[in-house]
């Protein structure tokens, strides 16, 4: 390996630690249901794509079970424990797909180098029977033996998605945060959008990110206000910089100006949103799922992405934008110039109606311009800090190189509806795009989506998608002490007795682990034994916890 290489590849390190990353929101409204093909199936094959074109997290839609079944798309949450997981609501799978496709599709984020966040709904709850019960299948399909039953008590009103949280009851509140822990045990995601955060209380949500597996996870709030007073006091105040925030005012201002054909003026966006007051807190976007659909941008859009691609803040990528709508080849240069070089502080050199330059202070310097006017190029003179007869080349395409006077001045050229962005020539690194395994919990109990272990034959805790060459660890808890043992059996993807193990239900656990030999699907499965061929007092059915880690392949 040459020292230009290794260079290289630890500049491109260091650009991926210095810089919050890029997200995509890898769903849409009216995205296909499952019945058409599994939308999990559908992102994780795309999970390759996205992470080597410098994305660096996904944003999934809700996982619950809706009220609505297999034509929810999750945000009339029904079940706390149902991820696609139960026969209920009519329906096995939700409108994205089944547990295992989503367990997969998580994993093989992971091992793209991507996080994965997920739409949380805490705010309410759909499908009750009419006078506010809630009864759940249990793991043995029992119509009311689920975990985590409500009743009317339980909610104060109603939202426009269910009836509404009762935030200050302890069973609610208790049950929420347990939940909690295991959907994101479950899962092994890295953080949350908070759906509707307007209506959850800021102190339970505080005490909720503060517990279990949510403690030190991202977060992020959809609380829909375009009063930057309103959002920072929300983000600073209310929930004392546990969240960030969607930056709904400066998403207002930026499809006014997308909107407006170029007579919007410029200068409205300096300073302007919470990025400007909370850049570490704000996640600035474009379109989302519902703005697309009730409040879209129509055209312009791609000024608007250049905007918060070369601004601060957490910027969000819409799925549609991406793929459907044209704009990946432009988005694919401005996540480069967003990772590589829209780094530090942000000063602003120029604004008037139509032109605004602005450059970031990074390691190697950033100067962006935007010019809304439809049918005139814009030039400009205006100062930089790149030093004396510097060559600057626009990373987007749509410029000429530049060379910067002696006192580091330079005449930035922008095209006429369109932008630009500046930095030194000569640069070309890659994404860095490193590969993690994932940990994920199977909880087998009674009341879960899982059964617990029994005496009768052996009960399966669920399935990992594995890459060959690389090691599957476990640490299985059995949830009940006395006489016997918990035997456990993998099944390699040649339907194949990989591994055996036994635990002895008077210890607290048990590890193991498995090199895998094949990429594909290994299961485990679980039954209680007897000690000595089997004892009177060994339970007939014992819950558990197994805890796997391991590395799913990157690509299909």
């Amino acid at each position: 390996m040459n020292r230009r290489f290794l260079l290289l590849f630890f500049l491109s390190m260091a650009a991926r630690t210095a810089t919050a990353g890029v997200i995509l929101q890898g769903f849409y409204w009216d995205a296909p249901s499952s019945w058409d093909a599994s939308w999990w199936d559908r992102l994780a094959g795309q999970s390759y794509d996205l992470a080597h074109s410098g994305f660096t997290a996904v944003w999934l839609p809700p996982v619950l079970k809706g009220a609505a079944g297999g034509y929810s798309n999750g945000y009339d949450t029904f079940d706390d424990y149902d991820l696609g997981s139960k026969d209920q609501r009519s329906t096995v799978a939700t409108r994205w797909g089944t547990r295992e496709q989503l367990t997969r599709a998580v994993a093989m984020f992971r091992a793209n180098g991507m996080d994965v966040y997920f739409d949380n709904v805490l705010a309410h709850r759909s499908g009750d029977d009419g006078y506010g019960n809630f009864r759940y299948r249990s793991a043995w399909g029992n119509d009311q033996g689920g975990r985590f039953q409500k009743s009317a008590w339980d909610f104060a009103g109603f939202n426009i998605f269910g009836r509404q949280v009762n935030f200050g009851q302890d069973y609610m509140r208790a049950q929420l945060i347990q939940a909690g822990d295991w959907l994101f045990n479950a899962l092994g995601v890295q953080g949350v959008r908070v759906d509707m955060a307007t209506h959850v209380d800021p102190d339970f949500l505080r005490a909720y990110l503060g517990r279990g597996a949510m403690n030190g996870k991202f977060a992020v709030s959809e609380y829909w206000s375009e009063n930057t007073d309103e959002l920072q006091d929300y983000v600073s105040r209310r929930m004392q910089g546990r969240v960030s925030a969607f930056d709904f005012p400066l998403w207002g201002l930026l499809k006014d100006m997308a909107n407006s054909g170029g007579y919007f003026d410029l200068r409205r966006l300096v300073g302007a949103g919470l990025a400007a007051r909370l850049p570490d807190h704000a996640v600035t976007f474009v379109e989302n799922h519902d703005t697309d659909r009730s409040y879209p941008i129509w055209r312009g859009k791609h000024l608007a992405y250049a905007y918060i691609l070369t601004t601060e803040g957490y910027p969000a990528i819409f799925w549609k934008d991406y793929y459907d709508y044209g704009l990946r080849p432009a988005l694919d240069a401005l996540i480069w110039v967003h990772e590589k070089l829209a780094h530090g502080p942000l000063e602003w050199r120029h604004a008037d109606e139509d032109l605004l330059v602005y450059e970031r202070h990074g390691a190697r310097g950033l100067l962006a311009g935007l010019n809304d006017n439809a049918v005139a190029e814009r030039r400009q003179w205006v100062q930089t800090t790149f030093g004396g007869f510097v060559t600057l080349h626009d990373y987007t395409g749509h410029g000429p190189d530049l060379r910067t006077e002696a006192d580091g001045r330079v005449e930035i050229r922008v095209p006429a509806n369109s932008y630009v962005a500046y930095a030194p020539a000569g640069l070309d690194w890659p994404h860095y795009v490193p590969a993690y395994k994932v940990s994920q919990q199977f909880a087998g109990a009674a009341d879960l989506d899982i059964p617990p272990a029994v005496r009768r034959d052996f009960q399966r805790a669920g399935r990992v998608w594995v890459e060959a060459g690389t090691w599957i660890d476990w640490d299985l808890y059995p949830g009940a002490r006395g006489e016997g043992e918990l035997d456990l059996m993998v099944i390699d993807p040649s339907n194949h007795l990989a591994q055996e193990q036994r635990t002895p239900l008077s210890w607290a656990s048990q590890h193991g682990q498995h090199e895998a030999r094949l990429t594909g699907w290994y299961e485990f499965k679980l039954k209680v034994a007897g000690s000595g061929g089997g004892a009177e007092d060994t339970p007939d059915a014992v819950p558990y916890w197994l805890n796997l880690s391991y590395k799913a392949p990157p690509r299909w």
